[in-house]
């Protein structure tokens, strides 16, 4: 499995470092939403967690190309673990003495580990063709999608256990100490070069070089286009949309809820191994299996907000992790071939930005629409959504299937 990098003890480290991290980052929330409940009772509370942590990502994806002009990635990456270490442990030594009137800190504490945590994505990501041959990006990319999805599968479950079991101040150590591992993980890292010539832009500069990329390249303007449209059509997953939709549309209890999150879930892990099994057929097909993967998601929309049947609903959440999961592999690897370590990072960091804050606009437009026209509404929403990318995609057929943008010099 190892020989797919150019430099397998860093490319270890990194991906090893990540899923620490990453199942820290779900025992954290688990944690923080059961303490603020017993603090307060209250849903409006534990529901400015997610909405603290968006907006800390959003602000932090903003300014990010500031650090990332002036640090290695490596650094950045190993700095940003290591505030996050700290900042838990302060939370580790206070978490028994959380009240409902002193939730101000609490909160603090959640947006600055957010804001960390904006600088590792797009680092992590730039990071991976430097330590990666070009030719194996795609069997690389599955890789850490399917590490991604493992973490997702289990740690919600494992949280929920661990923390009737043995109660959220013990699993916030927990979480400390994967954050530990993960920041001893990633600075082992090897440095890659830092890239000079960039140090006497100003920072208003900086802050657009990503922005700037992502729009004169044709290429990159297509698949943002089309991630706009399709980040929006995805805010109908969320949970309380699907929610009532399982409720109201199917008729089922919570549990068929966890059913179908699990089902999109599994149909993910199972993208992600056959994407790595068959990554030489999608590394010559990257602009098609877009193009393909988006018409899918049309029709796996549309099924699955017409249909009354719980079976086939389950089915249908099921296929629809496939194209996800075959797509988003199939950008993330276009986008790694653009452009040199530093510049990329921006273009992560300006794309991040924009997904953000398109999801967070969709959440609440779709949520409204559920509201006033019912959740069959919202769904067709979507699928014109999906639609609407496909047209996108076909505009733009002949810059996805192209070669990528030539290298900055």
């Amino acid at each position: 499995m190892f020989n797919i990098v150019g430099r397998p003890s860093s490319f270890r480290f990194l991906w090893f470092g990540q899923m620490f991290a990453n199942l820290g980052d779900i025992l954290y929330i688990v944690c923080l939403i059961k303490l603020i409940f017993e603090a307060t009772e209250s849903v409006t509370y534990m529901s400015l967690v997610p909405f603290f942590n968006t907006f800390s990502a959003l602000i932090s994806g903003l300014l990010a190309p500031l650090v990332i002009n002036k640090y290695r990635l490596k650094s950045i990456l190993f700095f940003s673990q290591s505030g996050k270490s700290l900042l838990l442990l302060v939370l580790c030594l206070s978490s028994a003495t959380i009240e409902a009137g002193g939730l101000i800190w609490v909160y603090l504490l959640i947006c600055l580990i957010s804001f960390l945590d904006g600088w590792a994505s797009p680092a992590r990501n730039a990071l991976v063709p430097s330590l990666v041959e070009e030719s194996k990006l795609v069997k690389t990319n599955s890789l850490l999608s399917i590490s991604d999805q493992i973490v997702q599968l289990i740690a919600w479950p494992i949280g929920s256990i661990l923390l009737v079991s043995l109660g959220a101040g013990k699993i916030l150590w927990l979480t400390f100490s994967l954050y530990f591992i993960s920041t001893v993980l990633m600075g082992l890292i090897e440095p890659t070069a830092h890239l000079s010539g960039r140090e006497t832009q100003t920072r208003m500069d900086a802050l657009k070089e990503g922005w700037r990329m992502l729009w004169n390249s044709k290429q990159l303007r297509t698949i943002s286009f089309m991630n706009i449209l399709e980040t929006f059509a995805n805010g109908v997953w969320i949970a309380a949309i699907l929610f009532v939709y399982v409720s109201e549309v199917l008729n089922k209890g919570e549990n068929w809820w966890g059913f179908i999150n699990g089902s999109f879930f599994a149909g993910m892990l199972l993208a992600g191994l056959l994407i790595y099994r068959f990554s030489y057929l999608l590394e010559r097909n990257l602009g098609k299996t877009i193009l393909l993967s988006t018409f899918s998601l049309i029709a796996i929309t549309f099924m699955f907000g017409t249909t009354s049947n719980s079976w086939f609903a389950l089915f249908v959440s099921f296929l629809f992790g496939l194209p996800q999961m075959a797509r988003d592999v199939a950008e993330t690897t276009i986008i790694q071939k653009n452009d040199r370590e530093q510049l990329l990072a921006k273009v992560y960091s300006a794309r991040g930005t924009l997904i953000f804050g398109t999801f967070g606009i969709s959440s609440l437009v779709m949520g409204w629409i559920t509201d006033e026209f019912g959740v069959r509404t919202t769904f067709r929403v979507a699928t014109f959504l999906f639609i609407c990318s496909f047209f996108v995609a076909l505009r733009g057929r002949r810059y996805l299937f192209g070669e990528t943008i030539s290298k900055s010099n």
